[in-house]
């Protein structure tokens, strides 16, 4: 079988599981959806930290006995709807159309109110390692993955609401956010009730500043992401890594935030033409490809440790080396390799992939948004990439 054959395969198969389930699933941070973890001693940072964890990793999913119900979540959306954009732009089909129609729908209809613009969070509560996020708050995050989605959805259709409403998301990011300033650059929060300073996430508003500046000539969100961009590239460390944030806790290294920021950086360059961040971006992406892959293309979490394998590492292998191949010799071909990797080894018959593989065990609970969807983007980008070549 020829490699994108099985590569179009593969994205299929995923595709239908995906539909069979309506987009809908469950993730790695909904235990905290459950009625026990509403009830002491649950109530407090760390047994809800330690309690959301031994969850998490079990390979035996609990989730049912426990009350916590499937659920479509705004980020996964958003991610479906730019990979379906893109499965059409290869092969358009009115199906997909409906689809992405039936998507854009749920997605609009997780608007949080009550904030400077439209934006978006997670349906349930959840503990990280810094702070809590209850339910219902939106984040940077969310917000610009959704602002990806709308955007991409306008190349497909353009529509002024669409255009009306990324504005009103930057909004969101400007007046609701904590702005601080650090080294030169601009630091974004994750969400209004925090002082997080988590690098990917400032990485991500350039990328969404830059992208919605440029789309409607506005030279003061074009201005903004510039300081972001500053920030970002001013914590990289000489190695060319990126920790996850700048506080203690938050010290540590890890693949697929690493890869957020190198797309984030990258496409702040496209829609920006500020050269300033290319150095930063082709050291960075030496790292990422030297200690945060192996040879055969399986994904390590970190420098230090293969284990576990996380799909979602997985997934942001395949986008990131597929939308920075020009600044590499072989990144379409090592996306491929990361791509097979995956197919062979986290791929299930029935056409989902696995969350992780740890030393002694394989958990292959189908978490949609963390791995299906991100999966999904990712081969439907490489395929593209690939048709273009």
């Amino acid at each position: 079988m020829k490699p994108v054959t099985k590569i179009t395969q593969s994205e299929q198969a995923l595709r239908a599981y995906c539909e069979k389930t309506d987009f809908s699933g469950w993730d790695p941070w909904d235990a905290l959806g459950s009625p026990l973890f509403r009830i002491f001693p649950f109530s407090t940072r760390y047994p809800r930290w330690t309690g959301n964890h031994l969850i998490k990793i079990s390979p035996l999913n609990v989730r049912r006995m426990m009350g916590i119900r499937r659920d479509c979540f705004a980020k996964g959306l958003a991610l479906f709807i730019s990979g379906y954009v893109l499965r059409n732009k290869r092969k358009p089909d009115p199906k997909f159309n409906e689809t992405i129609s039936l998507l854009k729908k749920r997605l609009f209809d997780k608007i949080i109110p009550g904030y400077a613009g439209p934006c978006w969070g997670t349906n349930l509560p959840y503990q990280t390692r810094a702070f809590y996020v209850p339910a219902q708050t939106p984040s940077l995050v969310h917000t610009a993955f959704a602002v990806e989605a709308i955007l991409d959805l306008n190349e497909m259709e353009p529509s002024p609401e669409l255009i009306e409403t990324v504005q009103g998301a930057c909004q969101f990011a400007l007046n609701d956010l904590t702005i601080r300033e650090f080294h030169g650059g601009l630091c974004f929060s994750y969400t209004p009730n925090d002082l997080s300073r988590v690098i990917n996430v400032t990485a991500l508003a350039a990328r969404m500043l830059a992208r919605v500046g440029r789309k409607v000539n506005d030279e003061s969100l074009l201005e903004k992401a510039r300081g972001a961009a500053a920030y970002v590239i001013s914590t990289q460390e000489e190695d060319g890594s990126w920790p996850y944030g700048e506080d203690p806790v938050h010290n540590w290294i890890d693949n697929y935030h690493t890869g957020f920021v190198l797309e984030s950086l990258e496409d702040y360059y496209r829609y920006s033409d500020d050269p300033v961040v290319i150095p930063a971006i082709e050291k960075g992406l030496q790292y990422y490809r030297n200690q945060l892959f192996e040879q055969d293309g399986a994904p390590k979490f970190s420098p230090g440790s293969l284990y576990p394998i996380d799909g979602h590492c997985l997934a942001q292998g395949i986008l990131t080396f597929s939308h920075l191949h020009d600044r590499t010799s072989d990144g379409l071909e090592f996306a491929q390799k990361i791509a097979h990797w995956g197919i062979e080894n986290f791929q299930d018959r029935s056409g989902y992939y696995y969350f992780q593989k740890r030393r002694y065990w394989l958990n292959k609970i189908p978490h949609i948004r963390w791995v299906q969807a991100w999966m999904f983007l990712g081969l439907n980008r490489l395929l593209n990439h690939l048709e273009d070549k």
